[in-house]
């Protein structure tokens, strides 16, 4: 796959998702269809796709040729039967799995978290006498749960997890673990409002179109008092970085990620984040992550701390 630079060029499209603003600018052009475009028969010859930045927020939206992002939303709860067509998504977790802590991006991905919801748990007392209940959207193949309740046990938490997936294959396998529970959907609906301490989006949101929704729906599932919602993100620096042939560039992703992208988001879809920060993974992906909580929830707290 090759790519081009094109700063100076502009194209018309609608609103950012992300914060509203406008988009124009042109980052980067791809002329090659990735793996999954191929998979659906899409054609190399004439093929144009862009990466377009936003003027306030800096987010890029991917913009794909007429007709194709539409063929790539039949293989949204497919995913990984294109993406381990030559293995099993077991396999492929028992060799992350087996990754020592330096050179796993799972491992520093829960040391974050924990670290943090440590001192969160400090500050508001949130189930520390109790079971902490984590709910992770697009859990995929699991390891980052896996990897979560090993570290929450060595932590002396108590902690009962459930793993959200909508692919078919990646939900059998998150059952064969045995470890958490499993809900088969796009989203956990059903689960009851205000009940999770921690619910965990690691490198689903910039699948959606519109997170908006989203987010806002993951936001009911957290406990008034303070329940923290993680969302991690690819960056956009990954564009200046990584070949163009990389998945973080790839059809199936709708955006990149700014700093200021992340916060409008979460600001727009009614949460207050707490912390926003970039993150260089050992695998070498450059990724931004945020904590929030729910608006009431802030007023929540910030009230116990007046009083």
């Amino acid at each position: 796959m090759s790519a081009t630079a094109t700063p100076r060029s502009a194209v018309r499209l609608a609103a950012c998702a992300i914060c509203g603003g406008k988009l124009g600018r042109e980052l980067l052009a791809i002329d090659k269809p990735d793996r999954f475009e191929r998979h659906l028969g899409v054609a190399e010859p004439g093929y144009l796709r862009r990466w377009v930045e936003c003027a306030a927020c800096g987010t890029a939206t991917n913009v794909h040729p007429t007709g194709v992002r539409e063929r790539l939303e039949s293989i949204t709860a497919g995913y990984y039967e294109v993406d381990f067509k030559d293995s099993s998504i077991g396999e492929k977790f028992a060799w992350v799995m087996g990754l020592p802590p330096e050179r796993s991006d799972n491992a520093q991905r829960v040391e974050r978290i924990v670290e943090f919801l440590r001192r969160w748990r400090e500050a508001t007392r949130l189930g520390v006498d109790g079971i902490l209940r984590l709910l992770d959207i697009g859990a995929g193949t699991g390891v980052f749960l896996a990897r979560f309740l090993e570290r929450a046990a060595a932590t002396g938490w108590r902690c009962e997890a459930t793993a959200v997936e909508p692919d078919p294959h990646a939900a059998a396998h998150l059952r064969s673990l045995g470890r958490f529970n499993v809900v088969e959907a796009l989203f956990a609906r059903g689960a009851v409002a205000g009940t999770f301490d921690l619910c965990t989006l690691n490198k689903i949101v910039e699948h959606v179109a519109e997170p908006l929704p989203l987010l806002r729906e993951a936001a009911t599932v957290l406990r008034p008092d303070g329940g923290l919602l993680y969302v991690e993100v690819p960056d956009k620096e990954t564009a200046f970085h990584r070949p163009p042939s990389d998945n973080i560039l790839g059809a199936l992703h709708r955006h990149l990620y700014t700093l200021a992208g992340v916060t409008a988001v979460l600001e727009r879809a009614g949460l207050h984040p707490l912390r926003v920060e970039r993150c260089y993974e050992p695998s070498g992906k450059i990724s931004i992550a945020a904590f929030a909580v729910a608006g009431a929830a802030r007023e929540r707290l910030a009230a116990a701390h007046r009083s």
